[in-house]
């Protein structure tokens, strides 16, 4: 795939915004340049590396910590349930956060430093995951949240399956946008899924942004009446 990226010295740098009831413009196969400055620039991206060498220690620190102080099926019960947790948390993070209307200043920077960028570019390589300056924070708040309200071994169990569904959520996104179908026959249950996912998103993307907000899983879109269908 060829990019195009868009030299800063042009003035015609991200973000690109639109009044609340103007189409989003989409830009396809081109890296955008959200900040004039290289440093603030740097931050904005992440290779897709990044949220698995830095969170996957985390989960496996996390999971071992729970175990020691928890028997087999309570530690599974709470590994899974912070899973089902974080995707609870991404339903809600993309529906009423990453979708904030942008009618003002304000919500028009939310959106677009949060979410806007990646519907705009869908293509950019190095925006189809969260990156540290947001996860990081997240994963602060959430660890305090649980660390306040869930014994020891049980907070830490529940932290790292919360952060396993995160990276889960994270790479499963990347390949949607990023990667094909596998075609060999004995991957034929896991591409019918990976399938389901893409069009999934591709139409939240590209049909209606008020549907499918669940990345990683479509349950809750069941649940709250925001399927995505086509």
């Amino acid at each position: 795939m060829q990019y195009k990226i868009i030299p800063k010295d042009t003035a015609s740098l991200a973000p690109h915004y639109h009044s609340a009831d103007e189409p989003e413009p989409v830009y396809r196969n081109t890296i955008a340049r959200m900040f004039r400055s290289d440093f603030f620039e740097f931050f904005s991206k992440v290779h897709p590396v990044v949220p698995g060498a830095m969170y996957l220690p985390v989960v496996l620190y996390g999971a071992r910590a729970g175990l020691a102080g928890l028997g087999a099926l309570p530690w599974a019960s709470g590994l899974f349930g912070g899973v089902l947790l974080w995707t609870l948390a991404e339903y809600v993070l993309h529906r009423y956060v990453f979708h904030i209307a942008p009618r003002g200043p304000v919500s028009k920077f939310i959106y677009f430093q949060s979410h806007g960028i990646h519907h705009q570019y869908p293509d950019d390589f190095y925006r189809l995951l969260m990156v540290p300056a947001v996860s990081l924070p997240l994963a602060g708040l959430f660890y305090a949240l649980f660390a306040a309200t869930l014994p020891g071994p049980w907070a830490a169990t529940v932290f790292a399956g919360f952060v396993l569904g995160y990276l889960a959520y994270d790479y499963i996104h990347f390949a949607v946008h990023f990667m094909k179908p596998p075609r060999h026959p004995a991957l034929a249950p896991f591409t019918a899924w990976f399938k389901h996912a893409r069009r999934r998103h591709l139409v939240h993307h590209f049909d209606s942004h008020e549907r499918g907000y669940g990345v990683s899983t479509g349950l809750w879109d069941h649940v709250f009446g925001t399927v995505a269908e086509k």
